[in-house]
């Protein structure tokens, strides 16, 4: 069974994933707009790319505040 300290380290090997693929993401988009690719009316798909990243910097500050630090061993 893992101890809590691989459990919040795994998650937050996980979040750093999602944050890169959510930079990746609106990066492409900016671009894609840049380019002429992609128009105004879809500014909803940049919306929820910035959504999920603020929700994840919301949730990692929240835990920064809530968890101990982890222990010297």
């Amino acid at each position: 069974m893992k101890d809590s300290e691989e459990i919040l380290a795994e998650l937050e090997r996980s979040k750093g994933k999602y944050r890169t693929i959510v930079q990746a993401g609106i990066a492409k988009w900016v671009k894609d707009f840049q380019d002429g690719k992609i128009k105004i009316a879809t500014v909803d798909d940049l919306r929820k790319l910035v959504e999920i990243d603020l929700q994840i910097l919301s949730q990692e500050y929240q835990m920064s505040k809530t968890i101990p630090p982890p222990r010297k061993k």
